[in-house]
């Protein structure tokens, strides 16, 4: 701690919402106020890498969101509610070849020179893709663009003077909820024909209305708690929430980080924010339960 913050790892994204949601919970059943009902919190793994061992793994066992009527997530919205997230489609494209010495490269077969007409394809792709831009609400203006990202990871060959035998990169397409998810795969499988392809990632764009009576109680508790009216706006990537839209239960996000640190090496989060989002999150509950 140093001043009015937490530093540390993690403090941001997201564990000190985490123990605001823990506390809120703990607060609103010694108090007696759950009167009908109860809070369930669910701490789970592998949130950034699609949940196999998380959330996943539960919705398939039928234990996600099981009898609920809401579901909020403490993800560092940094003062904002998050009621929509794009989905993503991430591969692995991988193109074999045959090593040979330089001087004797006709022997060999360049996976990489095999690879390029593909990539000019995706290049294409995405200048078509990131013309495209979503109705959300999102910040900056320029997050409105759906995205294309090519060759986060590239690897290949194994020294200057070797054919490559291998080309692999990957791909992350970022969906904006007005776009079909299927379509958007398959524009980019075509793309790569005679790749080996790996899915890395492949989720779909929720979202929960604006309109929606959770959205309403939980606005009136951010406004009554921190004085501000609370802005909704969509997530620029992935969340939790959308195992719960699924299931028709309005989900959101809201929690005391801040997006613009966390990852990064000086994390760290509000202690101001903390104590807030725990009143926020008891006062939210216990009028969701009674409703």
């Amino acid at each position: 701690m140093k001043g009015t913050n937490l530093y540390g790892r993690g403090s941001s994204d997201m564990k000190s919402g985490l123990a605001a949601m823990i506390h809120g919970g703990a607060a609103a059943r010694d108090e007696g106020l759950l009167m009908s009902g109860r809070i369930g919190i669910v701490l789970v793994p592998d949130e950034e890498t699609a949940g196999p061992r998380g959330s996943r793994d539960l919705d398939a066992r039928g234990l996600l969101g099981k009898d609920g009527i809401g579901m909020l997530t403490p993800e560092p919205t940094g003062g904002v509610v998050w009621n929509a997230n794009r989905g993503a489609i991430s591969l692995r494209a991988t193109m074999r070849g045959k090593a040979a010495h330089v001087g004797r490269q006709f022997e060999g077969v360049n996976a990489f020179e095999r690879a390029l007409p593909a990539m000019v394809r995706l290049a294409d792709i995405k200048k078509d893709v990131e013309l495209r831009e979503t109705q959300y609400n999102v910040a900056p203006p320029a997050a409105r663009k759906s995205i294309l990202l090519l060759g986060g990871r590239f690897e290949g060959g194994t020294n200057f003077n070797v054919t490559p035998d291998r080309c692999s990169f990957t791909i992350d397409r970022r969906i904006n909820p007005e776009e079909n998810l299927e379509e958007e795969e398959q524009r980019l499988r075509d793309a790569l024909k005679g790749f080996e392809i790996e899915t890395l990632q492949h989720e779909p764009a929720a979202a929960t209305p604006e309109g929606d009576p959770f959205a309403g109680i939980l606005s009136r508790h951010i406004a009554s708690v921190t004085g501000k009216e609370p802005v909704f706006e969509m997530c620029p990537g992935l969340l939790e929430t959308r195992f719960y839209a699924a299931r028709g239960i309005p989900a959101f996000a809201y929690g005391p980080g801040l997006l613009t640190v966390s990852h990064g090496p000086n994390e760290f989060v509000p202690i101001h924010n903390i104590a807030q989002c725990a009143l926020i999150y008891a006062l939210t509950a216990v009028e969701m339960l009674r409703q």
